[in-house]
């Protein structure tokens, strides 16, 4: 059995995505598709940390717009054929890292939760059994931090997208275990991180926001279901 960990993260040509596949590349044997939009920007971005890629890990630049439908069936084909020719069964782990804060319910849902939702079933097949899916998500989705402290000055759409996303991990989390497939599903909360979604207003680096992420991607003993931070769970 193979000790190379296969990931694919979406949205990974800037900010927390860029620097989750930097830090998982820098670990001993993972290989890292870093899905962009355009391909372009995800080779730009991977020749600013190549020098950290560590010897026996590799990142893989891929084309994945998560709100086509085209493009996401070409990045199956394309990484399944790629996994073939490594003797690689399949992902370890899918980490849904694509997101945008828009003023309008239309565009933000329909890549926050619509484009997660379809990326993820169109990779479930590809998915290894004991496997693992990350839903990054924010306290903002959080209802029941909502309840017990001043609502923050984010954008209705994107809060209520995430609220989504975090009701979906918990119904894939169940399907899961149902199934008896050992892939856990969860949803993190990287922080308020200053990246260009915010206008870099966040009050933490990225490149720090992105360590419970790879820690989660890297572990393959998560409690599915749940929904964390660098600090431990969070209310729902």
């Amino acid at each position: 059995m193979s000790t190379t960990r296969s990931i694919l993260v979406t949205g990974s040509n800037q900010g927390l995505g860029m620097h989750t596949v930097h830090q998982l590349a820098a670990t001993p044997n993972v290989l890292v598709f870093m899905g962009s939009r355009q391909i372009s920007a995800a080779e730009e971005a991977l020749a600013r940390f190549q020098s950290d890629v560590h010897p026996t890990s590799a990142v893989v630049p891929v084309q994945l717009d998560i709100t086509d439908e085209t493009s996401i069936s070409l990045t199956f084909d394309f990484i399944g054929s790629y996994l073939k020719t490594k003797t690689l069964e399949g992902l370890d782990v899918l980490i849904n890292n694509a997101a945008i804060d828009n003023p309008t319910f239309h565009e933000t849902f329909q890549v926050n939760l619509f484009g997660t939702v379809a990326v993820t079933e169109a990779f479930r097949p590809l998915l290894n059994n004991g496997g693992a899916i990350l839903n990054i998500s924010s306290f903002a989705g959080s209802i029941s931090l909502f309840t017990k402290q001043p609502a923050p000055r984010i954008h209705l759409a994107y809060v209520t997208s995430k609220a989504a996303l975090n009701r979906l991990t918990a119904h894939l989390a169940a399907d899961e275990m149902q199934k008896g497939s050992g892939i856990q599903v969860v949803s993190i909360c990287p922080g308020y991180n200053a990246t260009g979604m915010n206008a870099y207003s966040g009050t933490m680096a990225p490149s720090e926001g992105c360590k419970v992420i790879v820690t989660a991607a890297l572990n393959k003993e998560l409690k599915s279901g749940t929904f964390f931070n660098k600090d431990g769970d969070l209310e729902w």
